[in-house]
């Protein structure tokens, strides 16, 4: 029997029972990336395997491999055979090609290296935005990072479209069974996202209602109307075009109290300052981390989109923190002695 893809509404459970119970978009996509995630682990790990005359890292390799076909492989196939999901065949076996130590008989094929490079530019990805994020006392420095960003998402959406031109990627399953539809990968970032956002806005309104500071209130009401809203507005749109029922937006409280106050509870401007600040970092990275699963063009142009937005936001966050001094930084480290 084949599954029925996808419900209107998420999380709701909208597939194939397991053996449990139904599992969301969040659950099979999060298997789904760590099956491939997982092939492509013993990919490189048997590529290494046949290239090292060491014994110890040969053995240790051998027992990652077998390790990783047990423990995370089997389980993880078992779990989306049994939600109807068809799994992805497993990659041609590199300890056959040759004699361990003997690389030039390893032989990689087009699509194993194009999903080996993926891989390696969503962990630059990665790396990338917390470099920008916890860049916060010097700006050469953030810009650096910034600078490193932008180049990594090139390389990133050339390797997409290469690899996708060639099919040499295993996407998660479509979302619906509508032609050119986003998988479920991507409607389940969009989805997640929504739900920040919705925090967001609930803290963003909070804070500009408890502070009297001008400045700052400017900047939160930036982050309010020119980057948190807006996104909502555009994931809406973007699962209101796709099927999905989107969730209501949380109540303003904006005029609920008199500028200054919430309630009893009083918030310092460094207060809400590092908390606005955390949270423009986890945006980034969440966003950052979508690109990884971001295969149709549109969608990956909107995430790239909400990235730069975040990083200029977030660069406004620091100047406005370091000019009143409300920044409390890591300690200074130096080489000299």
């Amino acid at each position: 029997m084949k599954p029925k893809f996808l419900k209107k509404i998420l999380p709701q459970s909208y597939t194939m029972n397991t053996a449990q119970k139904p599992m969301h978009a969040g659950e099979i996509y999060h298997l789904w990336d760590a099956l491939t995630a997982s092939y492509r682990v013993i990919n490189i790990a048997e590529t290494y395997q046949m290239n090292t005359q060491d014994q110890e890292i040969h053995i240790f390799l051998k027992a990652l491999v077998e390790g990783t076909l047990l423990l995370r492989i089997t389980r993880l196939e078992k779990l989306l055979k049994d939600a109807g999901f068809a799994v992805p065949p497993h990659p041609a076996s590199k300890t056959l090609q040759g004699k361990p130590g003997v690389g030039q008989e390893v032989k990689l094929i087009d699509e194993e290296v194009l999903k080996v490079m993926l891989t390696l530019a969503h962990s630059l990805l990665m790396l990338d935005a917390r470099g920008v994020g916890t860049a916060t006392t010097n700006q050469a420095i953030r810009e650096v990072f910034i600078d490193l960003l932008k180049k990594t998402v090139m390389a990133h959406d050339i390797l997409m479209k290469m690899g996708s031109g060639r099919q040499a990627f295993n996407p998660s399953p479509p979302a619906t069974a509508s032609p050119g539809t986003l998988n479920l990968g991507e409607v389940y970032w969009l989805w997640d996202g929504l739900g920040y956002r919705h925090s967001t806005i609930v803290l963003l309104e909070t804070y500009i209602t408890n502070s009297n500071d001008p400045e700052l209130k400017k900047v939160l009401n930036h982050g309010l109307y020119k980057i948190a809203l807006p996104q909502v507005e555009k994931i809406e749109t973007l699962l209101k075009n796709e099927g999905f029922t989107v969730p209501a937006r949380p109540v303003t409280r904006t005029e609920q109290l008199p500028a200054g106050r919430t309630g009893k509870i009083i918030l310092r401007d460094s207060e809400i300052l590092s908390v606005v600040i955390t949270a423009t970092q986890v945006a980034l990275d969440l966003h950052t981390n979508s690109l990884g699963s971001a295969y149709r063009g549109d969608m990956r142009e909107l995430i790239k989109s909400f990235i730069f937005g975040e990083i200029e936001y977030l660069n406004m966050l620091i100047n406005l923190g370091n000019q009143r001094h409300l920044m409390d930084y890591p300690p200074n480290v130096t080489a000299k002695v």
